[in-house]
């Protein structure tokens, strides 16, 4: 027994709505909404969400196609020339996402002045969703066929679609049905447990997480899974790059990057202000930490100038104690 290969149809309602497409905006407005709950949890102005949201989502997307082009479609890029950048509607890649979703995510935080650690964990708790429910499509559009294999978690995949993909030559070429692997898939089953984690530690009460730190274990968690499922990629579709394709060159970057930003934080981190500290000053800025230091700053000051008369007093106290009990001791 293996899983039956099925295809979702296009729907048309005047215009063709292609299913990966339905399921992706889904998954990128599932996301938003995540990201914002998580937001106004740490007083993030409604603003600043809209802004970092659209700036995101445009550098995701610009990346996700510019890098898909240039790491997978050198061909297409020959024959077609320079304009097949500007077509951003034809085929994306996800670890281009990422790259591009970072840029916007790093000029955002220069331009607003803002916290780097508070704004990545908020990315990161909208993107992992969207990203997730993402691969949704991926696996019921079977984007990523990988090798051909007898596992019963295997698809039987027919001839003609496989040719249709360009792929029926590489998995063998014999026979109408060929097995192979769905590697968005497996990717998905894995993904699952992994949100129900990160969304878990975002939205506890109890314990509060160095800033930062959820943002980075997205990665560390990701990386090093996606970079076994490569190795059942297809030339075909994922050429290699000294030995390694460009998803697995990219895990290795965001696994050493991931892990020693998470020892680091995990050492000298600290947790985002909560509302109740911030007061009425916006959350994920840096002029409200600012404030908020000095705040403190002076409220320890005004404390310890309050102590010392009281520490004076006590040992003038203690003194005075002393001498009478010298004094009854002459007599």
């Amino acid at each position: 027994m293996a899983l039956p290969f099925f295809d979702l149809p296009t729907l048309d309602i005047g215009i063709p709505l292609q299913p990966f497409g339905i399921i992706v905006a889904t998954g990128v407005l599932i996301g938003a909404e995540i990201l914002r709950r998580y937001a106004f949890r740490h007083n993030v102005e409604d603003e600043d969400v809209r802004s970092l949201t659209m700036w995101i989502i445009v550098t995701g997307f610009i990346g996700a196609h510019v890098l898909d082009i240039l790491m997978y479609e050198q061909d297409r890029l020959d024959r077609e020339g320079p304009i097949l950048l500007l077509k951003m509607w034809d085929g994306i890649s996800s670890y281009g996402g990422f790259v591009g979703g970072a840029i916007g995510y790093f000029f955002w935080v220069w331009w607003k002045r803002a916290t780097p650690g508070l704004i990545g964990d908020t990315i990161g708790v909208g993107l992992l969703p969207a990203f997730s429910i993402g691969r949704i499509g991926c696996s019921v559009v079977h984007d990523h066929i990988g090798r051909a294999t007898s596992s019963s978690l295997g698809v039987d995949y027919p001839r003609n679609e496989l040719i249709a993909r360009s792929v029926y030559d590489e998995l063998g070429g014999q026979g109408m049905v060929i097995r192979a692997h769905n590697l968005a898939y497996y990717e998905l089953a894995y993904l699952i447990p992994v949100n129900v984690f990160i969304l878990w530690l975002a939205f506890q009460k109890k314990r509060r997480l160095p800033a930062g730190l959820l943002a980075v274990l997205i990665p560390l968690l990701y990386a090093p899974v996606r970079f076994v499922l490569e190795f059942w990629r297809l030339n075909t579709s994922d050429p290699r790059w000294a030995g390694f394709t460009f998803a697995q060159w990219m895990s290795i970057v965001a696994f050493l990057g991931a892990g020693y930003a998470a020892w680091w934080l995990w050492k000298n981190g600290a947790p985002a202000p909560t509302p109740e500290e911030l007061g009425k000053r916006p959350g994920g800025r840096k002029a409200s930490l600012d404030a908020l230091k000095r705040e403190q700053a002076r409220a320890a000051k005004a404390s310890d100038d309050a102590a010392k008369p009281a520490a004076r007093s006590g040992k003038k106290n203690k003194r005075s104690a002393a001498a009478a009990d010298g004094e009854g001791g002459e007599e």
